[in-house]
């Protein structure tokens, strides 16, 4: 006899079952029939299905009218479709020269009954190709209304759950220890990729996830850029090295931005470190319920304009994290830029860095942090150490 296994659920049933519901409720209030969710994230959130199927061609449909959820999917998602999810209807597309999954979508749509009618489309994903969403497009035509769901599930996936919460904290627990190891294992004359084994030993030797974007170890005059490169290169005696990176633990997400020096903290260095630290410091204090995004950028912009650092400043200078698949760790929608009418509230998640690269100098510097905006100050889930970082 075989046995089924039971789904291995990343939340109580209740709990994605009541999500399912508010999506309807938000659906309905909108005049919507349904949605077709294609972001990873989103199904996941409703539903528990974790896979990395997603890069071909993959569709959740969520009737507004309470019938249950249909995953439309490849063979090679199935199990875990079952296995990982309260998913029940599981229809199957087969790989073939000539296939077009929006078919197979178009024909759950025309069984469903929902020729005419408004249907919300998921857009803003890695899991929704141009060429798929073309074929969708080419496909259903005008056989019924496909609209933007702008960032509809986003939304509402923005203030964490008790239980998303704890996930989040281990994950940070998870990366403050990487940290503290990758800081001592940190000295000239190894590769900077040395330090990312380093990162990956320990977050993983401690069950966190495989990171849904590679890290950033940039140094030298690599430093100064804002994001990781290829061609691992040897830390010198006198140099820098600038660290941002992921930790996911159940696809939960809290990010770290820091600095390490070698020889010794020049003068300049040390000033661009005391400005970034204060900068987010104050950005931090203000992370309270009311505030807005737009807000804290503004704190950021000063600091460095303030400093002297104005041409080197970011359009945006952090953004919601949460849970998250392959290739990114930002939760976005939200980011942190001018002007932004987001405002905090208890339950967000967000990841603030101050990166200050010169591109003259080849001087870099970036401190940034993840933090629990609460009813009251805020809580800082990342640590970083108390002072600047110098290897002698």
């Amino acid at each position: 006899m075989v046995m089924i296994a039971e789904p291995n659920l990343p939340f109580p049933r209740s709990e994605h079952l009541a999500r399912q519901d508010r999506l309807r409720v938000e659906l309905a209030e909108t005049g919507f029939e349904a949605m077709l969710v294609f972001a990873q994230e989103s199904m996941y959130w409703l539903t528990g299905f974790d896979t990395g199927g997603y890069v071909f061609f993959q569709c959740l449909v969520v009737p507004t009218d309470g019938r249950p959820p249909i995953l439309l999917t490849r063979r090679p998602d199935l199990a875990q479709a079952r296995q990982t999810s309260i998913i029940e209807d599981i229809r199957i597309w087969w790989d073939a020269e000539d296939a077009n999954p929006a078919s197979d979508l178009k024909a759950i749509l025309e069984e469903l009954g929902f020729a005419g009618k408004r249907i919300a489309i998921e857009l803003n994903t890695h899991g929704l190709t141009g060429w798929n969403l073309w074929r969708v497009q080419q496909t259903i035509g005008d056989w019924c209304r496909l609209e933007n769901d702008d960032h509809l599930i986003r939304k509402l996936r923005l203030i964490k759950s008790p239980a998303e919460i704890a996930y989040t904290r281990r994950a940070a627990q998870i990366l403050d220890q990487s940290l503290t190891a990758v800081i001592e294992a940190a000295r000239p004359g190894i590769l900077d990729s040395d330090l990312k084994a380093v990162y990956l030993t320990s977050i993983l030797g401690q069950g966190a996830d495989m990171p849904p974007n590679a890290p950033l170890f940039n140094s030298g005059s690599r430093a100064v850029y804002g994001r990781g490169v290829s061609d691992p290169r040897r830390i010198e005696q006198h140099d820098q090295i600038l660290v941002e990176y992921p930790v996911a633990y159940r696809r939960y997400n809290v990010k770290t931005e820091w600095t390490i020096l070698f020889g010794k903290a020049s003068d300049a260095h040390r000033k661009m470190y005391d400005v970034g630290r204060e900068t987010l410091r104050r950005m931090t204090e203000v992370a309270r319920p009311g505030t807005t995004l737009g807000e804290i950028f503004d704190i950021y912009a000063d600091g460095l304009d303030q400093g002297g650092y104005k041409r080197a400043r970011y359009g945006a200078t952090g953004y919601s994290v949460g849970c998250t698949f392959a290739p990114t760790s930002m939760d976005v929608p939200p980011m942190i830029y001018s002007g932004n009418p987001t405002e905090c509230r208890p339950g967000m998640t967000l990841f603030y860095h101050v990166m200050n690269g010169d591109s003259d100098t080849g001087l870099a510097m970036g401190v940034g942090h993840t933090l629990l905006v609460t009813e009251g100050a805020p809580e800082v889930l990342t640590a970083l150490p108390e002072d600047l970082t110098v290897i002698t």
